[in-house]
């Protein structure tokens, strides 16, 4: 049996993060997503398959073992697996998973165990955000409807499936949605009650936008355990679970409430003030005076001294100048809205910073208001208050020096 993961979106919803990675490439206790999912398919399957597009070919050749097929034509989760269509054989079973995911084991398990075409599903509190699973009394599909207003169950499509070649026959027949994609879904109506519908109860988040990555982390962190490689200096306090991995210094008057994830190679102090959830990739360095809070923050970073970040993502090879500040509260306490292609959208957290872009800059004494989205490669001048999105790669004046230079 082959898996087929779909990976080829642009990832848009989750910019700034995909303006350098692509969306199944942001990392989960810093491990790309897609990797430690095929390291899971791999244990079920002869061969995985990743449908991926031309921009980001570099990252998947990172990934062993697997074979990479671009999507040139179309759009949508449709077209993606039609761009697979002579690399299945006509006599096989096949399963689909999509790119950006977090599952457990026992997903592919229970739908790699069952007869014939299957449909995995899940119970979601906020099914219309989703697609719907109506099945009959013997779990046959009876329909997926798309983000219905008046959901008619929980039971939701979660993006992993096992099908036959007869599913191209099925994407012949079906048109464009309404977003102009070819939707697998559509597909997989068609085919109707030959469809197992196979609930699964375990973890599964779909990283759709960038706090779902802060979740995600959450989950998985609460999962591990204790493992300290690290060196821990003298006037160090670790309170509750810790994940150190190799090569880690944390050094003296650093107090450090768990459960936290410390990637290699990082380091942590002297009085730093690390908050539970803080998840803290490789190469990283959280210098003299800063707190971090239930935040991600990626490989290669530098926050050196006299900075809070809270409930923020922070990517790969950022350095904040002293003194800035990701604030996470409005006044009103009301809850964090974010701008997602072109939408206002509620974040569902009365506590979201700031979701900051590879690369970027910032100068001493920087406040970024909560949800504020800073493009990659941006610069953010010092004492600037940066209360909007900023672009990829713009430079953030503050009015103090706009006034000053008469613009």
């Amino acid at each position: 049996m082959k898996a087929v993961v779909l990976a080829a979106g642009k990832g848009e919803r989750l910019e700034p993060i995909t303006h350098t990675r692509p969306k199944p490439f942001v990392p989960v206790l810093d491990t790309p997503l897609i990797l430690r999912n095929i390291r899971i398919v791999k244990k079920y399957v002869n061969d995985a398959v990743i449908v991926i597009n031309s921009n980001h070919k570099e990252y998947f050749k990172l990934i062993e073992g697997v074979s990479l097929v671009e999507q040139t034509e179309g759009k949508g989760t449709a077209a993606a697996l039609l761009a697979v269509e002579k690399y299945l054989e006509r006599d096989d079973e096949f399963l689909v998973i999509y790119g950006d995911l977090l599952f457990e084991e026992e997903a592919v398990e229970k739908i790699v165990n069952t007869n014939g075409e299957a449909i995995l599903a899940t119970e979601s509190d906020d099914p219309k955000k989703y697609g719907v699973i109506v099945k009959d009394s013997e779990n046959r599909l009876v329909r997926i409807v798309e983000k219905p207003e008046n959901p008619p169950s929980k039971l939701i499509n979660a993006g992993i499936y096992k099908l036959t070649y007869d599913i191209f026959s099925y994407i012949d027949k079906i048109g464009l949605s309404s977003r102009g994609e070819l939707e697998l879904t559509d597909a997989v109506n068609l085919i109707g009650n030959k469809v197992k519908v196979v609930t699964y109860n375990g973890i599964w988040l779909d990283i759709g936008r960038p706090w779902d990555l802060i979740e995600a982390n959450k989950v998985l962190l609460d999962r591990e355990k204790d493992r300290n490689l690290g060196v821990i200096e003298e006037n160090v306090k670790i309170k509750g679970k810790a994940i150190i991995e190799d090569d880690v210094v944390i050094k003296s008057g650093t107090y450090i409430e768990g459960p936290v994830y410390i990637g290699k190679n990082s380091v942590i102090g002297p009085n730093a003030y690390i908050r539970p959830y803080s998840v803290i990739g490789s190469n990283v360095k959280v210098g003299a005076f800063n707190e971090i809070k239930e935040s991600v923050i990626m490989e290669n970073t530098k926050i050196p001294h006299l900075s809070y970040v809270g409930d923020s993502i922070i990517c790969e090879d950022v350095n904040f100048g002293a003194g800035t500040i990701t604030a996470n509260l409005r006044f009103d306490e009301k809850e964090v809205k974010v701008n997602i292609k072109n939408e206002r959208v509620g974040s569902g957290r009365k506590k979201l910073g700031a979701i900051v872009g590879a690369h970027v800059r910032t100068g001493i004494n920087v406040s970024i208001l909560p949800g504020v989205k800073i493009g990659a490669y941006a610069w953010i001048y010092p004492g600037a208050i940066v209360d909007r999105d900023v672009e990829k790669g713009e430079k953030f004046v503050p009015y103090y020096l706009r006034r000053s230079s008469g613009t």
